[in-house]
């Protein structure tokens, strides 16, 4: 069953999960170094073996509740008497934003949750309120329609291992011959954003360790001259998506960026996608 992820996040690859699945070759391990919202995982068919790893405690931690039974039910009983409410929201946002956060697991993965899905791009300490508008979106359906499908993702991530490791402590753990590592690193400029820095320097260390592996590996991100140069010697391919972080007024559309895909392989659907080599 292909879902689709419970998790906004800034930079997520939901408008390109279909085309990048597509390009997934023979593997028996599927690591995602940089899993984030997880939505590559959560679009593509199973792996013999899956492992979703981010260096976000708080995002892991929400994940290792929903695999086990007893807890997510009361997370979700817990989320599901939260109302979608700009008061709530400011409520739960100052606490959070001050660090005065709940020692208790379930209610401090509710409180994670529901800031996630109540605000904008998923930004639960910069980004506002997600409100509803004229054009028919309902973000508060939207809410509770995530939360009806939480079993469903728990059911999904059975098989997964969940790890919360730096990205080169991950790539080094998990590399073999029949690894496959999708990497969806933090976008330039703006590592803020994902609550842990990641400089260009950490770009350069990520593309050199890439270079290194036994395994293949896909490796996204926008267009821009760094990683250019740094992949210069794979495949590349483009993709034009919507740019899911833009905040569209009413009879606006969402403006497209241009997203790449840079691959150490020759994928076997190369003739279906825009190849720039």
């Amino acid at each position: 069953m292909l879902l689709k992820s419970p998790v906004n996040r800034i930079g997520g690859k939901y408008y390109l999960a279909g085309w990048l699945s597509e390009m997934i070759p023979s593997h028996v391990l599927y690591c995602e170094p940089f899993c984030g919202a997880g939505h590559l995982l959560f679009s593509k068919e199973f792996s013999p073996v899956e492992i979703l790893n981010d260096i976000d405690s708080h995002l892991i931690g929400f994940f290792e509740l929903l695999k086990d039974d007893t807890k997510r039910s009361k997370l979700i009983q817990t989320l599901d008497n939260m109302p979608y409410s700009r008061r709530l929201w400011q409520d739960i946002r100052m606490n959070w934003k001050q660090g005065n956060i709940s020692q208790d697991e379930i209610e401090r993965a509710a409180w994670w949750y529901y800031l996630n899905r109540t605000t904008f791009s998923g930004d639960q300490k910069r980004g506002g309120f997600a409100i509803p508008s004229t054009t028919g979106r309902n973000p508060a359906q939207s809410y509770y329609n995530a939360i009806d499908g939480l079993e469903h993702i728990a059911k999904r991530l059975r098989g997964v291992t969940v790890e919360c490791l730096n990205y080169a402590n991950c790539i080094q753990r998990y590399d073999s011959e029949t690894t496959l590592f999708y990497c969806d690193p933090p976008y330039l400029g703006v590592g803020h954003y994902y609550g842990n820095a990641f400089t260009p320097d950490d770009h350069r260390t990520l593309a050199n360790l890439l270079h290194e592996v036994k395994g293949v590996v896909m490796v996204t991100h926008y267009q821009n001259a760094l990683y250019d140069d740094l992949y210069q010697d794979w495949h590349k391919f483009t993709y034009e998506s919507f740019k899911g972080s833009h905040k569209a007024g009413e009879n606006e559309k969402k403006p497209k960026t241009v997203e790449c895909l840079w691959t150490n392989f020759k994928p076997v659907t190369q003739g279906l996608f825009d190849a720039m080599e």
